[in-house]
């Protein structure tokens, strides 16, 4: 379970669906916003970031935020925004 939260486990998959929405809006894939991630304060390596945007591991809240925040630096202002976990419930 992702950062041992069951709140979040239940979220995590939505968060991931919205991560690839507005990743598709913006026109990008998670290896292209991967250094801003990492401006940002995120650890994960580029394999593992995109990894968790596939599913194919867990993407804990912290980085889902910084993800999300990185997506939508990219997006235009006045459209849809990746929602931040604390949002998604």
């Amino acid at each position: 379970m992702a950062d041992g939260d069951p709140a979040w486990t239940r979220l995590e998959s939505r968060g991931r669906r919205e991560l690839q929405q507005g990743l598709d809006r913006a026109g990008l894939d998670a290896d292209a916003v991967w250094v801003d991630y990492l401006t940002l304060g995120g650890a994960l390596s580029a394999d593992d970031l995109v990894a968790a945007v596939a599913g194919r591991r867990a993407l804990a809240r912290r980085d889902h935020d910084l993800l999300a925040h990185a997506v939508n630096e990219r997006l235009p202002a006045d459209g849809p925004r990746v929602p931040y976990s604390d949002q998604l419930g």
